[in-house]
């Protein structure tokens, strides 16, 4: 079997979400392969700017954030904000609107596969996980991805876990809890795509057992081996392929008042596409401006969706309005940029620790910050505090995240060598990583000699 030539990808999420696979689509035409995304907006700007053909779907990550962001604060950490959270979940995933929106989605990546014609299927695990009967119904192989390490190992905790929280000895258990509830909770998003494919609902076509997660379909984490080494007791055919990183081919245009700005060496706050009410983006900014004030730091402030701004402080009160003073003074606000143009020239990153900001940092070479909001963030901000790179303060809400606790996280890593040499270590080890050509040399492997539980075209 020849290596595949029309790769057709489904992918999730935002901008951090879309990047990576922008960076294998982008490298996968440049070896002459002919490449289809199937995503959500508003991400595919990424996609549409580096000349990826692109079928957007009609679900909106930007409209699905607001909407959560609106009614749920993340911040809250009581027993009240995680019902409320969970409320909201289930509400939105169960709504009439949101259904149909994945029944007209799912009908069209398999028009859109049926025009395309691919012979090899790219998609991701979580929430696009039901997209993977598509190869069932062609006939070819298919090879799943995550951001995150998504497969059960000893080593690891679930993702959405410190590492270290835990004994090892406890982190199969771990897996097999998740393998419980996902499947429980995907599953009428599977039995959806499997109905509109004609497959069976729960046997492959070969009338064995169909696997929703974990499965044994070839699999890539699409993160760093050095900040995160593949467990040793993954099958062969999963793989740790290091990050997908897009070359940077932007045009930005950095404002000379930035450029001036930078020459300080600020310390960068942002927290990407984390967004909430009023109330979350006042904590998130007062948080922010108040840690670099007490730090005694001039900061970089970039608002995002999290709309990050001094204008947030509050100012009927004589703190909020010596704090909106002093930053008018000692810090830059900018909406976005570039984190791969910007990072460098920072003394430190504070963020949220998702996948995309937490690559973009290490390979900057300067220290991180990592304030979690949700997710994978507190595994990731526990790998760099493992690895030495920086610290992670725990999660926006708690009672150990403070401004004074942001202060002395800023303070520590800006003042302490150990922690600079060792980010610049860690920039030198993962500047060598090819993470798009391991996940393609993986994909190529596996569409010619992985046994697929369903036959292959000849």
């Amino acid at each position: 079997m020849k290596f595949p030539q029309r790769i057709m990808i489904a992918a999730w999420g935002s901008r951090g979400d879309l990047q990576p696979v922008a960076a294998l689509s982008v490298k996968l035409k440049q070896m002459g392969r002919d490449v289809l995304v199937f995503a959500t907006p508003p991400a595919t700007d990424l996609l549409i700017e580096n000349e990826v053909e692109c079928i957007m779907a009609k679900e909106n990550i930007g409209d699905f954030v607001s909407a959560m962001f609106e009614q749920v604060d993340l911040s809250d950490r009581s027993i009240s904000g995680v019902m409320k959270l969970a409320k909201f979940a289930k509400s939105y995933l169960n709504s009439d609107s949101y259904i149909a929106t994945q029944r007209e989605d799912m009908i069209a990546a398999i028009e859109a596969a049926k025009s395309f014609n691919p012979d090899l299927l790219i998609v991701p695990n979580i929430l696009y996980g039901p997209y993977m009967s598509i190869a069932e119904l062609f006939e070819i192989p298919v090879v799943t991805f995550d951001l995150q390490t998504n497969y059960p190992t000893t080593e690891l905790p679930l993702f959405t876990m410190e590492v270290g929280k835990v004994p090892d000895f406890l982190n199969r258990g771990l897996y097999k809890i998740k393998a419980w509830v996902y499947p429980k909770t995907m599953k009428p998003k599977f039995d959806m795509m499997r109905e509109l494919c004609d497959l069976p609902l729960n046997t492959y076509r070969n009338g064995a057992k169909f696997q929703i997660w974990p499965h044994s379909l070839p699999q890539i984490c699409a993160v760093s081996p050095t900040l995160c080494p593949q467990p040793k007791d993954w099958p062969e055919q999963k793989i740790m392929s290091g990050w997908w990183i897009l070359p940077s081919g932007h045009k930005y245009v950095p404002p000379e008042a930035l450029i001036d700005f930078l020459q300080c060496k600020p310390v960068y706050i942002g927290f990407g596409s984390m967004k909430g009410n009023r109330e979350f983006c006042s904590k998130l900014s007062t948080l922010a401006i108040k840690g670099l004030y007490m730090a005694e730091a001039k900061g970089l402030l970039l608002g995002g969706w999290a709309g990050l701004t001094r204008e947030s402080l509050d100012r009927s009160s004589s703190e909020g309005q010596k704090l909106y003073e002093w930053a008018q003074m000692n810090v830059f606000e900018i909406d976005a940029c570039p984190h791969e143009w910007l990072f460098s020239q920072c003394a430190a990153v504070v963020h949220h620790g998702g996948a995309g900001t937490i690559a973009a940092g290490i390979r900057a070479g300067v220290p991180s910050i990592v304030c979690a909001i949700q997710g994978d963030q507190p595994f990731y901000g526990s790998l760099v505090r493992r690895a030495g790179v920086g610290k992670y303060l725990g999660m926006i809400g708690s009672k150990a995240l403070t401004a004074d606790a942001l202060a002395e996280g800023i303070t520590a890593v800006i003042t302490s060598q150990s922690v600079i040499n060792e980010a610049r270590k860690m920039r030198s080890k993962v500047q060598q990583e090819d993470g798009v050509m391991n996940a393609i040399d993986f994909i190529d492997k596996m569409a010619v000699s992985y046994r697929y539980p369903w036959p292959l075209k000849k």
